[in-house]
């Protein structure tokens, strides 16, 4: 990553923060604090999120193992799409409360719990608690959290921060879904979330000693801060919830805050149809189960490359654009499933597809940034979560339901890029990113919380 050292200018002066700043740049010479930051969140992305993306590589394992109905396995997802998506809002409030950092803590230890009581898990309901519940709460202690430290760590190049966060956020599932897969076929899926849960949880709880909620807190400025700005003032917890409750009201008066909850609802039931079922879909066509997880982890890892590019590309030339033809890349190849029957031909798709997934939704922070400008954002990507999961929770869900019914997937496929086109037309609709939409929203405050810093500019077109 772009290195940044330490200097005076990019650094808050005071005696009690000397000692941890020169601990950090010990640590970690010549590069800037939130690079370390957006590698730390990046794993949590992968480890914490993995499991609930590849769930695809489960419905087979038991619907063979323990006779459940691929609507009754999926419905374990659905729940935790649920769960998070009602949980978003408040995992955003508490975010701006208590910080990144604590919520964090708290989705490790239901990430554990879940992926634990998972592998017991003897009877559908299990799944529905284990999965839906522990793991729906994970999500939205991880997803909200994460976006909002990026948010907060960068000034200047927030695009390519997101864009290595987005990436991580797809490669975790790509390695996961081969991962797993080989797990299963080599001990039992029992045993494998039993190994997940434990590992994963380690890992992640040793990476939040190194994780800080905020530049100050290690005596710096967020990355690309002008040299001739002012510090702002270390608000106490009262002015923090009044700034976030302030911030909040002016976003929710515009029509983009919840186009952009509605355009997140449509992509994510787009490619949940897809990332859940392209496994059973390709099973039923004569894949062996292996191979078609192979299927899940290639789509996953083309969408890295475009999970980088995409927030970058945003950032420079305006999410806008960037995102509504991601959308329709997103959703025209999966059309091609209803010629896809060789396993070649699943690859392909998975390739092309995956191209556009990728893009979807990665360009989220950057538009919320070019509309709104910077502020406290843990209630505005809880908001826009809570649409994503509760277009997860239908995705997934629905796909079993339509095969019940009609004993195919041709309807779910169907649907599948009707949302997705359905997401282009609405981001279409809305306004330029040229300029932000709220440039006075600190207005609204009271005088002594109304800072005389800059504020920023929109972006693109």
């Amino acid at each position: 990553p772009p290195k940044s050292n330490i200097n005076p200018r990019e650094t808050f002066q005071h005696p009690m923060l000397d000692n941890q700043r020169s601990r950090v740049a010990r640590i970690f010479p010549g590069i800037h604090y939130a690079w370390i930051i957006i590698a730390i969140a990046g794993f949590m992305h992968m480890a914490g999120g993995s499991v609930r993306q590849a769930f695809g590589v489960l419905i087979v394992p038991l619907q063979q193992d323990m006779g459940w109905s691929p609507a009754s396995i999926s419905l374990g997802y659905a729940l935790a799409s649920i769960v998070g998506a009602v949980l978003a809002p408040l995992s955003g409030m508490a975010t701006d409360r208590f910080g990144p950092r604590k919520v964090m803590i708290a989705g490790i230890f239901f990430f554990f719990g879940g992926a634990i009581i998972t592998g017991a898990a003897s009877e559908v309901w299990h799944l529905w608690i284990s999965y839906g519940i522990f793991l729906g709460v994970a999500q939205a202690c991880f997803s909200v959290p994460i976006l909002t430290a990026a948010n907060t760590w960068f000034r200047t190049r927030l695009g390519f921060g997101v864009g290595l966060l987005q990436a991580a956020h797809g490669l975790g599932p790509a390695i996961m879904a081969v991962f797993l897969s080989a797990l299963i076929a080599a001990l039992t899926w029992k045993t494998a979330f039993w190994l997940i849960g434990v590992s994963g949880s380690i890992a992640m709880i040793g990476l939040m000693l190194f994780f800080r909620n905020d530049p100050s807190h290690v005596g710096l400025r967020p990355y690309g801060t002008p040299s001739n700005e002012k510090a702002p003032k270390k608000a106490n917890p009262d002015e923090a919830r009044q700034r976030a409750k302030v911030f909040l009201m002016s976003m929710q008066k515009t029509n983009a805050f919840w186009q952009l909850v509605v355009v997140h609802f449509f992509g994510c039931v787009g490619h949940a149809i897809v990332i859940i079922y392209v496994i059973p879909i390709a099973v039923v066509a004569g894949v062996n189960v292996v191979s078609a997880a192979g299927i899940l982890s290639t789509l996953m890892g083309v969408s890295v490359l475009t999970r980088f590019l995409t927030p970058v590309v945003a950032d420079y030339l305006g999410a806008k654009r960037a995102m509504a033809t991601m959308f329709v890349l997103q959703g025209l190849p999966v059309l091609m499933l209803f010629w896809t029957h060789e396993l070649w031909q699943f690859y392909l798709f998975a390739v092309i597809f995956g191209v556009g997934y990728g893009g979807e939704g990665s360009a989220f922070p950057i538009i919320n940034r070019q509309y709104f400008g910077r502020g406290p954002m843990g209630r505005s990507f809880g908001w826009q979560q809570a649409g994503a999961g509760t277009g997860m929770a239908v995705g997934a869900w629905i796909g079993g339901v339509f095969y019940v019914m009609s004993g195919s997937y041709d309807i779910t496929i169907i649907l599948s890029v009707a949302m997705s086109l359905t997401g282009a037309a609405v981001i279409l609709t809305m306004p330029t990113t040229a300029r932000l939409l709220i440039p006075n929203w600190e207005d609204a405050l009271s005088p002594n919380l109304q800072p005389g810093t800059t504020r920023p500019v929109g972006t693109g077109g």
